[in-house]
């Protein structure tokens, strides 16, 4: 089949080799407009834009496909049998939907209905989920409400975050999408209503500025799951220091356990009853610092300051425990 890719993030890119080492053929991209990145402005190109010019495949950018005629026509003029769509980033319109004879065809990562929506892989981990997928939907206007032609569940490991979940799911979705598009191809598509498959339904709404910071009058367990779920990108601040939290273990048997922590390691600095949230409260050394919450405390253990790369961790942890009096997270 001769099929239009869309899509935009680094997510696509097993999914789009996979489609291009198979039978079909992917005759043209439509992925997000270039960006600005860093001090410089320097123009950056979508994974996707550059794995087309990479293989020679035309591509549009288009600013917003809704608004876009020019475009349009010229999807029209393709003649594609088929429209795949992964992560695409913005939402296409009825009149676009309509052109491929074939229908347009969604990967999305969760087990619909539950996690409709921009960021299904962190709110999946945000909210303590023990499995997740990827499924094959027949798009319609609706905003990931379509029919479900194919999927396949994936257990959330106790280790995983953004960026090990995402791996899993862009690799196992690399080979449903093959299976998805024989299937398409040979007429015998067999869909599931998602009201029918009596799974909750969530809303995985955009991340915000304010999501990414750490409130350190949250419970342990969920200050833990926003580590994972937003790896990378967590923060907290310090005498005026931003700092990237990337590795957090909740103080508790169950995650020393399976992690190998010795907990009699640890050398409290506050010994007092009361302790405030986001204090500092002791350490291990070489490896981490405890951190009070709400209730049990984290026990952090790769930390990295903002506009720096990750330190060696026994340099970082020292700078902190060093600053120890008086030292809370905010």
């Amino acid at each position: 089949m001769k099929i239009v890719f869309w899509g935009t993030p680094k997510f696509c890119i097993p999914i789009f080799d996979s489609i291009l080492n198979s039978k079909h053929k992917i005759i043209c991209v439509v992925t997000q407009p270039d960006k600005k990145r860093g001090r410089g402005k320097s123009i950056s190109y979508s994974p996707i834009k550059e794995k087309a010019i990479e293989n020679n495949i035309p591509y549009f950018t288009p600013d917003s496909i809704k608004n876009d005629k020019n475009i349009h026509n010229k999807l029209i003029n393709l003649d594609s049998d088929i429209f795949i769509v992964v992560a695409f980033g913005q939402i296409l319109p009825k009149d676009v939907l309509e052109i491929p004879n074939k229908g347009c065809w969604n990967i999305h990562a969760s087990l619909l209905p539950k996690w409709r929506g921009a960021a299904p892989i962190q709110w999946s981990l945000i909210n303590g989920d023990k499995e997740t997928g990827v499924g094959v939907m027949q798009m319609e206007e609706g905003l990931d409400t379509g029919p479900i032609l194919i999927e396949k569940t994936i257990k959330i490991e106790i280790i995983d975050n953004a960026e090990t979940l995402s791996k899993k799911l862009s690799e196992t979705s690399s080979q449903l999408i093959i299976e998805a598009l024989d299937i398409i191809e040979d007429q015998k598509i067999n869909l599931i209503a998602q009201n029918k498959l009596k799974r909750e339904t969530n809303y995985a709404r955009l991340l915000k500025k304010e999501d990414f910071k750490i409130d350190w009058n949250l419970s342990g367990k969920e200050i833990y799951q926003k580590i994972k779920g937003l790896y990378p990108n967590t923060y907290t601040i310090l005498k005026d220091k931003r700092i990237k939290i990337l590795e957090a273990i909740p103080y508790d048997k169950k995650f020393t356990k399976i992690t190998d922590i010795n907990l009699h390691k640890i050398i409290f600095i506050n010994k007092e009853d009361k302790k405030d949230n986001g204090e500092i409260i002791g350490y291990i050394k070489h490896l981490g610092i405890l951190v009070q919450t709400s209730d049990i405390p984290l026990l952090i253990t790769r930390i990295k300051y903002q506009g720096k790369n990750e330190a060696d961790k026994n340099t970082l942890l020292q700078q902190i425990i060093n600053e120890k009096n008086g030292s809370i997270f905010a």
